[in-house]
C-alpha cells in the first residue's frame, strides 16, 4: 500500500513538471515587438528581438525564422537592443539592464551594461549568461523532457524511462523541479521500478558563492527502499564560470529517513549525513551539452556508512529545442539497513527530448 501511495505521488509530481513544459511551451505565434539589431563578424545583419544568451548562444527572434535562432555568441560582433536583461557575469555578479556589444580594437571593453545608477563597461568574454526579463513566472521557466523506450519480443522485456526539469530564475535566488522515472519488466520475472524527485532552490551571495538547500524522494524496488526522503543544505562556491563552462562544489549536512521494505519485514530509520557535491556543465556550440553531478554522504549519526549518488547526461542537439541524450546514473549504499537489500542500483539510457 505504501509502495502504491510513493509511486502515485511521484506521478503526480511528473504529470505537474510536463504540463508547466506543455503550458509553456505551447506553440504560439511569434510576436516581434522590437527592431533589436545583431551584426555577425562576416557581416551578417539580423533583427528582431535578441531573446537571450545561454550556453554559448545568442537567442534571437524572428519574423522570417519558426522558434528562436541560435548564433554562436563567439561570433557576433555587435548587439544593440532596447530590452532589459537579467545578466550573470563570470565573478558571479549579477546586473540588471539594458545591454550593448560593440566591436572595439581592444575587446576590453566591448560590453555594456546600463542600469539606473550609471553603465559598466566589460569585456563580451565576462559575461556568462544573459535572459531578458519576463513578466510572470510562466515565461521565466525552462526546462527539458526526456523520454526512452525500449522492446525485446525474445523475452518481452520492456524498458520505459522518463526525465522532467524545470528551472525558475531571478538575479538573487533560483528553483529547479526534477524527476526521474525509470520502468522494467520483463516476461518470467519481477518488475523493477526506480522513481526520484528532486528540488533545490539557490540563493546567490557576492560573487561566486551561494546559499543551497536540497530534498530529494527516492523508490528504487531493486534496493528494496520503499522510500528515502532527504532535506537538508549548505553553501557552495563556482571554481569555474564561463559562458560555456560552470564548475561548482556544494558541502553542508542533511537528514534523511528511510523506509526498507522485503516481503513482511518492514526497517525504517533516521539519519545525519555530511553533504560533498561537485556539479560539472559544458556546453558546445551546435553540438550539444554534457552534465555531471556528484552527491557523496558520509554518515553522522550513522558513523561508517557512506551513501553516493551520481548523475550524468550527455545531450546532443537537435533542430527545433530537440535533443538527442545518453545519461548514466548511480546509486551506492555502502551498509544498506537489510541485509539482502543491494548496495548499488545504477543504470544506462538513451531517449529523445525537448527544451524550452
Amino acid at each position: 500500500m505504501g509502495e502504491v501511495k510513493v509511486q502515485t505521488g511521484m506521478r503526480v509530481l511528473a504529470g505537474c513538471l510536463l504540463s508547466g513544459a506543455m503550458i509553456h511551451g505551447a506553440p504560439a505565434k511569434a510576436t516581434v515587438t522590437r527592431n533589436d539589431v545583431v551584426i555577425m563578424k562576416n557581416g551578417d545583419r539580423l533583427s528582431g528581438n535578441v531573446k537571450k544568451l545561454e550556453n554559448g548562444v545568442l537567442y534571437l527572434e524572428t519574423t522570417y525564422y519558426t522558434g528562436s535562432l541560435g548564433v554562436d555568441w563567439n561570433q557576433v560582433k555587435s548587439i544593440e537592443s532596447t530590452a532589459r536583461f537579467q545578466i550573470v557575469l563570470n565573478n558571479g555578479q549579477r546586473l540588471t539592464g539594458t545591454i550593448e556589444k560593440t566591436q572595439t580594437n581592444t575587446q576590453k571593453e566591448g560590453f555594456v551594461i546600463r542600469e539606473s545608477g550609471g553603465e559598466m563597461r566589460i569585456a563580451a568574454a565576462e559575461v556568462a549568461q544573459f535572459d531578458q526579463e519576463k513578466r510572470g513566472v510562466w515565461r521565466q521557466l525552462k526546462g527539458s523532457v526526456d523520454e526512452s523506450f525500449s522492446f525485446t519480443s525474445g523475452n518481452s522485456a520492456r524498458s520505459l524511462n522518463s526525465d522532467g526539469t524545470v528551472t525558475y530564475e531571478t538575479t538573487r535566488w533560483s528553483t529547479t523541479a526534477s524527476i526521474s522515472t525509470s520502468f522494467n519488466g520483463q516476461s518470467g520475472a519481477d518488475k523493477t521500478n526506480r522513481i526520484e524527485g528532486q528540488l533545490a532552490s539557490s540563493r546567490f551571495l557576492s560573487r561566486d558563492s551561494f546559499l543551497i538547500g536540497v530534498s530529494d524522494f527516492l523508490h528504487s524496488s531493486q534496493q528494496d527502499l520503499e522510500l528515502r526522503t532527504v532535506l537538508g543544505g549548505g553553501y557552495g562556491r563556482y571554481w569555474i564560470r564561463k559562458t560555456d563552462e560552470d564548475f561548482a562544489w556544494v558541502a553542508g549536512a542533511v537528514y534523511t529517513n528511510e523506509q526498507f521494505s522485503k516481503a513482511s519485514m518492514q526497517v525504517s530509520g533516521n539519519n545525519v549525513e555530511a553533504l560533498l557535491g561537485l556539479k560539472y556543465d559544458l556546453y558546445r556550440f551546435n553540438f550539444g551539452e554534457i552534465h555531471s553531478q556528484v552527491f557523496l554522504y558520509p554518515g553522522i549519526s550513522d558513523s561508517g556508512r557512506v551513501r553516493l549518488t551520481t548523475n550524468n547526461s550527455l545531450t546532443i542537439a537537435l533542430p527545433n529545442n530537440f535533443h538527442l541524450t545518453f545519461s548514466f546514473w548511480d546509486n551506492f549504499d555502502s551498509r544498506p539497513p537489510i541485509a539482502t537489500a543491494k548496495r548499488n542500483e545504477l543504470g544506462v539510457a538513451s531517449g529523445i527530448g525537448w527544451s524550452f
